[in-house]
């Protein structure tokens, strides 16, 4: 092995620390987590502010941030804002996303430059890992094949393409072209779930002259367990995270009315921490629940290892494959999930799989309840769910992407005949 050539790997995205995403933590994980034995690792990627050095090295990892210079760019969020102001900034994002279809249009043009070179520096033993949404980095990749620029392409996907609901009739034909490359085009295409990895396949076009490969590569917790056998003197429910778009408490909300008009002296809070402004916690409840501000990572995780119980919210959509990234947090700190979710979901799924928690329908207040029931008797109790701690590992981040290094390596190096 020691004798092995090192080839070389170009990671393309938007989304790379300093910034602030679930995004972000998977392309941080890939960078991370790539085995540095056999690859060097680049990261092309998006120069957000000016202050920040265009190109630097971090941890072994050689990171080029290029900047976009679009007219119009989508407004930040800063924790401080006022309500208001945050909703004001939230209509000019949506404003800006139906008038202006390709806000990195710009920031692609430099990237396709910079890759290029790196290529011509790398040569044809080069692996491309490109990372949607948005759409712009596998733009990247599909303009250099049709060069004839020689390379291994991973087309990288967070979400659907043409079959995510969130995508606008504005984007829908622009992305159907850009998926139908991507298919014809990619030697491989990996993303977070196996429903959706099926959609790809199924669009695979019956005129493409090789299918690519495909792997599910699962986002994950990047944290060591620690036992910590905390229990509170108050049942504590916790969740982590905003309420967006159609994932809201409500239905949680009144099977915690009906749990507690069952049992009125039952002693029990919830900590709804980084939730904002993104939910109105009915007047009864306020003695009970409790919302806070965004906190930093670090320190939500250690809220979520001090809680009893954690909370998961996930309606049911017209789509399949949703895990939530902080489902794999919630896994890691091996404390028992109230998952009010689609019970056949992928989520659903996993949590039965791992005995990590209780299952409950996201539209059945009655089962809510029974299910906040059970886990406060279990606490009450000091039960513990046998969790099976054998495929909760298996989604640490670094098992996930080894799944990534095994495709790249078994299916680039030994095409050339190496050995292993």
């Amino acid at each position: 092995m020691s004798n092995m050539k090192k080839h070389h790997i170009i990671l393309l995205t938007t989304w790379y620390p300093p910034r602030h995403s679930i995004a972000v933590n998977r392309m941080l994980a890939f960078a991370k987590y790539i085995d540095k034995t056999k690859f060097d690792v680049d990261v092309v990627s998006l120069q957000s502010d000016e202050k920040m050095e265009k190109d630097i090295a971090i941890d072994g990892v050689s990171v080029h941030r290029l900047p976009n210079k679009a007219l119009l760019k989508r407004a930040k969020f800063d924790r401080q804002v006022c309500f208001v102001f945050h909703k004001l900034k939230a209509l000019y994002n949506v404003l800006l996303a139906f008038f202006v279809k390709r806000e990195y249009r710009n920031w692609q043009h430099r990237a396709e430059k910079q890759v290029r070179s790196l290529l011509e520096k790398y040569g044809p033993d080069t692996t491309i890992i490109s990372s949607y949404e948005p759409i712009e980095p596998h733009l990247v990749a599909i303009a250099l094949k049709k060069q004839g620029c020689s390379f291994f392409w991973v087309a990288d996907c967070r979400d659907e393409i043409t079959q995510n609901p969130s995508v606008t009739k504005g984007l829908r034909k622009l992305y159907a072209k850009a998926e139908r490359q991507m298919l014809l085009y990619a030697d491989a295409v990996t993303t977070v779930s196996q429903p959706i990895l099926e959609g790809f396949k199924r669009n695979v076009p019956a005129n493409a002259l090789h299918c690519p490969l495909f792997a599910e590569v699962r986002n994950g917790y990047d944290f060591d367990y620690v036992d910590t056998e905390y229990k509170n003197d108050v049942f504590t429910i916790m969740y982590a995270g905003t309420f967006y778009s159609n994932i809201k408490p409500y239905t949680f909300f009144k099977a915690l009315q009906c749990f507690l008009s069952k049992n009125p002296n039952a002693r029990l809070k919830v900590n709804l921490i980084g939730v904002g402004h993104s939910v109105v916690v009915p007047h009864d409840l306020t003695c009970v629940v409790f919302s806070g501000a965004k906190i930093p990572h670090e320190d939500a995780l250690i809220e979520m290892q001090n809680s009893d119980c954690l909370l998961l919210i996930l309606p049911k959509q017209n789509r399949k494959g949703v895990y939530s990234g902080k489902l794999f947090e919630y896994l890691g700190c091996r404390k028992p999930i109230l998952a009010v979710v689609d019970p056949d979901d992928v989520a659903a799924d996993l949590i039965r799989e791992c005995n990590a928690g209780v299952v409950a329908d996201f539209d059945d207040v009655q089962s809510i309840a029974s299910a906040i029931e059970k886990l406060y008797n279990m606490w009450q109790k000091d039960e513990k769910l046998p969790m099976n701690e054998d495929i909760i590992k298996k989604h640490h981040r670094k098992e996930q992407v080894e799944i990534l290094n095994k495709l790249i390596f078994e299916n680039f190096y030994l095409r050339e005949g190496e050995c292993l």
